[in-house]
């Protein structure tokens, strides 16, 4: 059974998360590994490298909450691991973050 692990994307000026809403929902649509939009602000994103068919058809999970960002990351190939940084990297340009995991610790993200 495949286990995952949570992490919650928090902004320490919630206002520019939510006016800039759109410009996260076309960078995370821009990432190589994004692979679909489920409804109800639901991205997942799926790695470039090859898939064994007992797989989940995805790698992670983005969840665009009210005041936070919500990720569930079942596996991290490369390909997501750099989609990731380059995203986390672009919000951290633009204002200030913190990414804890599921227990409220600091990650490495």
């Amino acid at each position: 059974m495949m286990m995952s692990a949570e992490f919650i994307l928090s902004f320490e000026d919630n206002n520019w998360y939510t006016t800039h809403l759109g410009e996260i929902t076309q960078h995370i649509t821009r990432l190589e590994t994004f692979s679909e939009f489920v409804e109800d602000r639901e991205f997942r994103l799926a790695g470039i490298e090859p898939r064994s068919p007992s797989d989940w058809s995805y790698d992670v999970r983005l969840f665009l909450e009210q005041e936070r960002i919500f990720l569930e990351i079942s596996a991290h190939p490369k390909s997501i691991e750099h989609d990731l940084s380059v995203l986390f990297e672009w919000i951290r340009s633009c204002t200030r973050i913190s990414i804890n995991d599921e227990d409220g610790e600091p990650s490495n993200w």
